[in-house]
């Protein structure tokens, strides 16, 4: 899994890793992302996390957390 940047400043996985680590479909992620019911936040480090990101994806009854470094590859993950 790859955190990428677009051009606007905006964070982009591909949604087919994201939707396995949380155990549903690509298409289903796809539609409760439409409805509005995945929470993502992206927070980026300081101090002696300068340079890495962490992306929080959260579902109704279930999330995932992965930090990346400063050239998108996830170093760690956490799923619950």
């Amino acid at each position: 899994m790859r955190l990428d940047l677009g051009l606007e400043g905006d964070w982009m996985v591909d949604p087919r890793d994201l939707a396995s680590r949380l155990d549903v479909s690509t298409n289903e992620l796809k539609r409760l992302n439409r409805l509005g019911r995945i929470d993502a936040q992206l927070a980026i480090g300081a101090g002696q996390d300068t340079g890495l990101s962490r992306v929080i994806v959260r579902l109704s009854d279930r999330g995932w957390s992965g930090v990346f470094d400063q050239g998108g590859t996830l170093i760690s993950e956490d799923v619950w």
